[in-house]
């Protein structure tokens, strides 16, 4: 039965995400202005997690927008959204824990040069998000099932959060400039 549920909730995804109309391109790191990162808030790493991202984009210059997500009713009171940085939680999601543009205007149609996707496990939400997201280019952990969520999926042997976020910034730096 929970199988039926996440392939209906898949083809939701999926007929939402062809709707989005949006030239996908990949930016060299050294021309690109803006990356957002999708991420788990309540993951005990998240802090650690945009830390080390933030430091990458003051590194070459990127500014960064973070989109975390809880997974409780509400949002926590010390969690205050603010220009740079936004959270969501299950009010803002429908009864399937699926996003719809409306709720995330702000998010999903601005012009970002990457997306990344930093979660370890499937996380409906985000995933939502980030096929219904303009951005230039997505970036997220290799996950067949949600291949059209993503323009580029990186496989790890190490499902480590962290692990994850240092690869796909290495990729980033390296490919994004042309040295791979």
């Amino acid at each position: 039965m929970a199988n039926l549920f996440e392939s209906i909730k898949r083809r939701l995804l999926l007929r939402r995400s062809k709707k989005v109309k949006v030239e996908r391109v990949f930016t060299p790191i050294k021309k690109a202005g803006r990356l957002a990162v999708l991420y788990r808030a309540d993951d005990e790493q998240s802090e650690h997690l945009l830390k080390k991202v933030n430091a990458f984009c003051e590194q070459n210059h990127l500014k960064m927008v973070s989109f975390g997500y809880f997974d409780d009713k509400e949002i926590r009171t010390h969690q205050v959204p603010h220009s740079n940085a936004d959270f969501f939680c299950n009010k803002h999601l429908d009864w399937l824990k699926l996003p719809h543009k409306s709720e995330f205007l702000r998010f999903t149609s601005e012009k970002f040069d990457y997306l990344l996707n930093l979660y370890s496990s499937t996380c409906l939400p985000l995933l939502g998000v980030s096929s219904i997201a303009e951005a230039k280019s997505r970036i997220g952990p290799y996950n067949p099932d949600y291949a059209f969520c993503f323009d580029l999926m990186l496989n790890t042997s190490n499902n480590d959060i962290m692990h994850f976020t240092d690869e796909v910034l290495i990729y980033l730096k390296n490919f994004g400039n042309g040295q791979v």
